[in-house]
Formats: C-alpha cells, sequence, structure tokens
C-alpha cells in the first residue's frame, strides 16, 4: 500500500520538474524572443514617427495653400461676379462658418448678397400632414409666382417639397434679378415663413428679399447620417428648382460632411446642379465664386473640391474692365417658370 510520503514525494517533483522547465526554457528563448519583439518595436515606431512627420507635412501644405488662397483671394475673385445678386439658402443645421466666408467671397467677386433664406428642420419633413401642407401652399402661391408646378417630383415622398421649391425659387430668383415686383415676393415668401418653413433676413437685417439671379444652398454641417437620406432627396429637389429659376446654383458644404450619404454626394449623383465640398476653407469658397461664374459663361454643373478632386479649371480669370460676366439683361426671360 502506497502510503502519504509517497503522493507527497511525486507531487513535489512534479513541480520542481515544472519550475526547472520553466526556467530552463526562459533562459533559452527570452534571447531569441526579446530580440523578435524589439524589431518589431522597432519597425513600429518608424512607421508611426514617418506617419506622423507625413501628417505634419500634409498639415503645413494644406496651411501653407489656405494661406495663399486667402493672400490671392481678391486677384483671384476680382469680377467674377460683378453685377449679380446672390441669395443664400440654408439648410437645417448649415455652417456658420461655411455660410460667412462663402458671403465675403462672393462680395469680393462683385455679387450683391441680396440676404439668406433660413430653412427649419419642419421643411425637411416628410410626413403626410406636411407634405399636403407645402403642396396646398404652393398650390395656393404658383399663379403669384407666374409658374406651373412640376408635373412629376424628384421623389414621390418629396411631392410637397419640391412644389415649394418651384414657387419658392420663382420667388427668390429670376435670370435678370428684377422678374417679381417686392410686394409678390413678400407675398410668396411670407406665407412659408407663417407657416413656420423658413426664416428670411437681409443683409439690413430685415424681412425683404430683392430677386437674385444666383443661389448658393448651404448643405447640413457634420457626418452624414443613415436618417439624412430623405432629406437629401428634398434638398436635391430644392436645389435643381433654384437652378431652373435663375442662371446658376451651387451647392456648398464643408469637409467634414463628405462622405456617402452626404446631400453634396446624393446632388453629385445625379449631377444637376454644381457642388463645392470644402466650402469651410478659403479655396473652397474661392471655388464657390468660380463655380457660380463657370455656370454664367455656359459651363455645366460640375462637382468641386475634395471629394472629387476638381476645382473650377481653367479658373475664371476677371477682365481688364473688371468684370468676365456681362451684366444681366433687363430682357431676360424670367426664371421659375416650367
Amino acid at each position: 500500500m502506497i502510503d502519504f510520503r509517497y503522493h507527497l514525494v511525486s507531487i513535489i517533483a512534479v513541480f520542481l520538474a515544472l519550475a526547472v522547465g520553466l526556467i530552463v526554457g526562459v533562459t533559452a528563448l527570452s534571447g531569441p524572443a526579446q530580440s523578435g519583439l524589439r524589431t518589431e518595436l522597432n519597425q513600429v515606431s518608424k512607421i508611426n514617427s514617418s506617419l506622423a512627420k507625413e501628417k505634419q507635412d500634409l498639415t503645413n501644405q494644406v496651411n501653407a495653400d489656405q494661406a495663399f488662397a486667402e493672400g490671392a483671394a481678391d486677384r483671384l475673385l476680382r469680377g467674377l461676379l460683378t453685377g449679380q445678386k446672390v441669395v443664400l439658402v440654408l439648410a437645417p443645421g448649415a455652417d456658420g462658418a461655411v455660410t460667412s466666408g462663402v458671403t465675403t467671397a462672393l462680395q469680393q467677386a462683385g455679387a450683391t448678397v441680396t440676404g439668406q433664406v433660413l430653412l427649419s428642420s419642419s421643411f425637411l419633413d416628410t410626413t403626410g400632414h406636411t407634405e399636403s401642407s407645402l403642396a396646398g401652399l404652393a398650390e395656393q402661391l404658383a399663379s403669384v409666382a407666374g409658374v406651373t408646378l412640376p408635373s412629376q417630383s424628384v421623389n414621390s415622398a418629396v411631392t410637397g417639397q419640391q412644389d415649394a421649391a418651384a414657387v419658392l425659387a420663382a420667388g427668390l430668383l429670376s435670370k435678370d434679378g428684377a422678374g417679381l415686383a417686392a410686394s409678390a415676393i413678400q407675398e410668396i415668401l411670407s406665407p412659408f415663413g407663417q407657416a413656420g418653413y423658413l426664416t428670411v433676413s437681409n443683409s439690413a437685417g430685415g424681412t425683404t428679399l430683392a430677386q437674385a439671379t444666383l443661389a448658393v444652398l448651404v448643405a447640413p454641417a457634420g457626418a452624414p447620417s443613415a436618417s439624412s437620406t430623405i432629406a437629401n432627396e428634398v434638398l436635391v429637389a430644392l436645389a435643381q428648382e433654384l437652378q431652373a429659376a435663375g442662371r446658376g446654383t451651387v451647392m456648398v458644404a464643408g469637409t467634414d460632411s463628405i462622405g456617402s450619404g452626404s446631400a453634396i454626394n446624393a446632388e453629385n449623383s445625379v449631377s444637376q446642379v454644381s457642388t463645392v465640398d470644402n466650402a469651410d476653407t478659403e479655396s473652397g469658397q474661392i471655388m464657390v465664386a468660380q463655380a457660380l461664374a463657370e455656370l454664367l459663361n455656359g459651363g455645366k454643373p460640375t462637382a468641386y473640391g475634395i471629394g472629387p478632386g476638381k476645382a473650377p479649371s481653367p479658373a475664371p480669370t476677371p477682365s481688364p474692365s473688371g468684370g468676365t460676366t456681362p451684366k444681366p439683361s433687363s430682357t431676360a426671360a424670367a426664371g421659375g417658370t416650367k
């Protein structure tokens, strides 16, 4: 019979063998293992340092490019939009820095900014009540605006918004900037404001607007989300109605809104309106004015900025007299009629 001492000795022998094995293994493998780990760590450190340097170099390059654009803005913009009037239409959540920067660039280009139309989030709502309300307002005001409502919408889910957009566009824009009397413009815009769909402000802080010849639609700021798809359809419909009513429209946004699911991408997929996706930068703001000038000169709607990697090329060049685009003809047909 095996006694307890035998069990004790066996257990001690097993643990002793494990301890000796661990010591021998660590001693034998520590050199190669540590050497391999050090080599990998050094390689990762070198890659990290290289990437950090590359990032800093790119940041410095971007800063230098923006400094150059800021310094050259007057020369690049002067006279591009002389004689033109521009209205800014702001989507809910539009970036204030984009709006102010674009406004400055337009004014440097010689344009008169007639004011801003700030859309409320309810304008993007596609529930039955909103659709019915917007469609009713559009039908009521179509004769005042002198338009025939679209027979087919971009998307059946946004029919009310597109009808409303056709009427609003006719009130805000015309080919010559003088298609409707001030009283008619007020008659069109006021009901939409009273219903809570928009707010109007002019450069003097008032709520009346003169008709413009060009429009800039400022898309929402921030990364796009899955829920923004239907809102994008509304903005696409609005942009196209603005384009049809005036002499040119550009949809703009900042670099943080680039990507799949954004309003800019939605518009680029149909290519009916020019876009600029880096309008939060000095160079992007210059592109906005150049893109409008390109449309005035007969150019086709094009996507500009970081995503497409394009700029108006060749960039419009101011003439010695201070303007590349002719002043709008007073006999041009009023915009907005379908």
